[in-house]
């Protein structure tokens, strides 16, 4: 895929220059890396990468219609909250993504994102086959079944939209509290809980709201368990809405 005067190996590059700004500024101050870069290649650098994340829009915006419908179809009988949201990945994210996962560009698949938050796992499980069934799937990831080590929970499928990956997200509204708990935290002490920083205690404590609340939405917990154990927990709290 080639763009105005940009091909996927400009964009890759480009995202290497723009990484290694990045970790100038962080060790040696903006002033010093503007010094030592040559700016007229950062602004191109730039523009390739604006480029390239720009054509993911359209895309996304097809998919995020085409899951509302699909969530709309799925199970009449849903009850509860029900959201369909996306985004375009901000670029110091991208670029952030690239310092945390070392690669390239042009092969991030989620670039472009859209989550669903449905009330329960049944109903997560009812918009995936209907998504398997109708959907071009690039790979699917299953963080219920195998969840990652600081207990995040969801399905995430990455589906194939005019060439370009865009990465599905389905969670319970349950998963999506403890996934925005998560951020909330991180906001208020200022560390990168969602990237895997922070104390060993945190971290478990997260590890360990999240299993309470997968016993729940597997029928191992009752409500007031849920809510007793919960209120066991040490610091942070999730009350289901």
């Amino acid at each position: 895929m080639t763009g105005p005067g940009f091909t996927k190996g400009q964009v890759n590059r480009a995202g290497r220059l723009a990484l290694d700004f990045r970790e100038r500024v962080l060790s040696d101050g903006a002033q010093q890396a503007e010094e030592a870069f040559d700016l007229d290649k950062l602004e191109e650098a730039w523009q390739a990468l604006t480029w390239w994340r720009s054509l993911h829009a359209r895309p996304l915006s097809s998919v995020a219609a085409n899951l509302r419908y699909h969530v709309e179809k799925a199970d009449a009988r849903m009850e509860g909250r029900i959201e369909v949201a996306q985004r375009l990945k901000r670029m110091d994210t991208i670029i952030g993504k690239l310092a945390r996962h070392p690669g390239s560009v042009t092969r991030m698949h989620d670039i472009g994102g859209v989550r669903a938050v449905v009330p329960s796992l049944r109903d997560v499980l009812a918009v995936r086959r209907r998504l398997l069934k109708s959907w071009t799937i690039r790979k699917e990831r299953d963080y219920v079944s195998t969840p990652k080590r600081d207990g995040y929970r969801a399905l995430h499928l990455i589906v194939d939209r005019w060439g370009l990956p865009i990465e599905v997200q389905l969670r319970t509204v349950l998963q999506d509290e403890w996934a925005n708990a998560v951020e909330d935290a991180g906001r208020a002490r200022g560390v990168a809980f969602k990237f895997g920083h922070g104390s060993d205690r945190d971290k478990l404590l997260f590890s360990a709201l999240s299993e309470v609340i997968a016993g729940f939405e597997h029928g191992d917990l009752s409500a007031d368990n849920l809510q007793a154990a919960l209120s066991e927990l040490p610091s942070l709290t999730i009350e289901p809405r």
